[in-house]
């Protein structure tokens, strides 16, 4: 066990940013380089993911019955209509939005905090609210390193912590893409696909934990061009829109 990761708190980013490029991983989890550029090129994508964030609060609000106000923006009004069109509230439902889970396995924790998680008397629905324009294809979705992480943790902990027995193909994801889409992509799950996370997630967190980032860690060349990092491993300028098109949802 690498000791400056005992007790680390893994998510999907940091798998995420592993499996892209371990010496990425290094530099945002063991050195805590917090890597961050203050020019024009770069406004834009800072800009977009204050307002990410912006919009998720309010959806957090809106799922918790707290008023959102009138002064938002024209855009987000139209992307909470959108939710509101397809997400009919329902008071035999339990609505869990920013709601976060936590496992642990052996001397590390796995958690994610989900935009909002309905849960039924037999069904389990994870949310997620993307508000990037780009768009990806169902396989790449279903093969992400979010929709692993949270499906598996929403069979491992959520149906636990309220004491239900669902069966594993009524557990499923929806991506609402808001920008582009008028209705969200839902991954199902089953008992095949969450035995094939449960290994690649414990055998990831098993190989991660024992690297010795101390050594010589190799850096990913083909992942250079879409990484914050660039400037600093090989002083090139960084293209924000390839950042935003290979990153995954933040924790």
């Amino acid at each position: 066990m690498n000791q400056k990761l005992k007790y680390f708190v893994y998510s999907q980013n940091s798998l995420n940013t592993f499996k892209s490029c371990p010496l990425k991983f290094k530099y945002k989890y063991i050195d805590n380089i917090n890597w961050k550029f203050d020019n024009i090129e770069s406004r834009d994508y800072y800009e977009g993911l204050k307002s990410g964030s912006e919009f998720h609060l309010l959806c957090e609000r809106y799922f918790k019955n707290i008023p959102i106000g009138e002064n938002i923006s024209e855009e987000f009004q139209l992307w909470m209509i959108k939710i509101k069109d397809t997400i009919k509230i329902d008071s035999s439902k339990i609505y869990l939005p920013e709601y976060e889970a936590r496992i642990k396995i052996k001397n590390n924790y796995l958690t994610a905090k989900y935009d909002l998680v309905i849960i039924d008397k037999d069904s389990i629905e994870i949310w997620d609210w993307k508000t990037e324009s780009q768009k990806t294809s169902y396989k790449n979705i279903e093969s992400r390193m979010q929709t692993i992480v949270y499906m598996y943790l929403a069979k491992e902990v959520i149906q636990k912590i309220y004491n239900m027995d669902i069966p594993i193909e009524n557990i499923s994801m929806k991506y609402f893409r808001l920008k582009v889409d008028d209705k969200p992509i839902t991954v199902k799950y089953s008992n095949e696909k969450y035995l094939r996370s449960k290994s690649f997630i414990e055998n990831n967190i098993e190989n991660i934990s024992n690297l010795d980032f101390d050594s010589h860690i190799q850096k990913n060349k083909n992942h250079c061009k879409f990484c914050e990092f660039n400037k600093l491993c090989n002083n090139q300028n960084i293209n924000y829109d390839m950042i935003s098109e290979m990153e995954e949802e933040d924790d």
